[in-house]
């Protein structure tokens, strides 16, 4: 069992001390958010964190680039260039032998966006990302967003698999949220129906209100999940994704410890 973190919890610090402080705090893996990598003062190269995880012996993941990121946005050009960065982040999680990477479909910039033409540019652009990804050799795994959004499309394995189907996509390989799901139920309710097609998770707690809780400080029942998980057979990366206030390294260490203990 595999148990890793989102270098974002220590977004304030340079990324390559990021990576030191998730070993310290006794992580097996990283998930490396591609706008901390490519951060103007806080980033650092392909070769650094390749070094970096070898020495520290950190495997890791990628989380594709999201702030300011439409992939299905209807302006051309915002489109482009946010299809150019997920094929780099894709290109990152290759050069770094990464497990996989965590692709965000795109969401409407306004309720009142035609759902069919934001359904075609979802589609366009989740087709070329996942070939890009096949292409290079890469694991894209596509994750379900914020439920309680109306300008998002994709909330729930029914939509997952809307997608997939009209991608006509052979392979069905999702990042599982918890916590932008909210409810307890309804995320048992994907991993009845989507367990086969699980190959990552993101796991933190959550309320009605807000999201990316510790563990232990939401509503969710994280015990029945990560049970529900481990008798359908998950066997991919348990990674945490939650806030952690001013980067404390001691408040990750037991977080980690929190997660453990939903297992005994």
């Amino acid at each position: 069992m595999l148990f890793g973190v989102t270098t974002m919890t220590f977004f304030h610090r340079p990324i390559l001390e990021a990576l030191e402080l998730i070993k310290a705090c006794g992580f097996d893996c990283a998930e490396i958010w591609a706008d901390h990598a490519w951060d103007e003062t806080k980033g650092a190269s392909v070769q650094e964190l390749q070094e970096t995880l070898t020495r520290l012996n950190l495997q890791s993941t990628i989380h594709c680039p999201i702030m300011d990121i439409k992939i299905a946005s209807p302006n051309r050009g915002i489109r482009a260039e946010s299809l150019r960065q997920t094929y780099q982040a894709i290109d990152l999680a290759r050069d770094l032998n990464s497990r996989l990477i965590v692709i965000h479909p795109g969401s409407k910039f306004s309720v009142l966006e035609s759902s069919e033409l934001h359904w075609s540019l979802q589609i366009d652009s989740m087709g070329k990302i996942l070939e890009y990804a096949k292409e290079q050799g890469v694991l894209a795994t596509v994750e379900n967003m914020d439920s309680d959004k109306d300008i998002v499309s994709v909330k729930y394995w029914d939509d997952l698999n809307r997608l997939f189907i009209d991608l006509g996509s052979q392979e069905k390989w999702v990042t599982l949220d918890v916590t932008h799901i909210r409810d307890t139920d309804q995320v048992l309710d994907f991993i009845a129906k989507g367990a086969s097609h699980i190959a990552h998770l993101h796991l933190s707690d959550g309320t009605a209100e807000k999201m990316h809780l510790p563990i232990g400080t939401g509503d969710l029942d994280l015990r029945r999940i990560t049970s529900a998980l481990r008798k359908a057979g998950y066997a991919g990366i348990w990674s945490l994704e939650c806030f952690i206030p001013h980067n404390n390294q001691e408040k990750m260490t037991a977080e980690l410890q929190n997660v453990r203990a939903l297992f005994a």
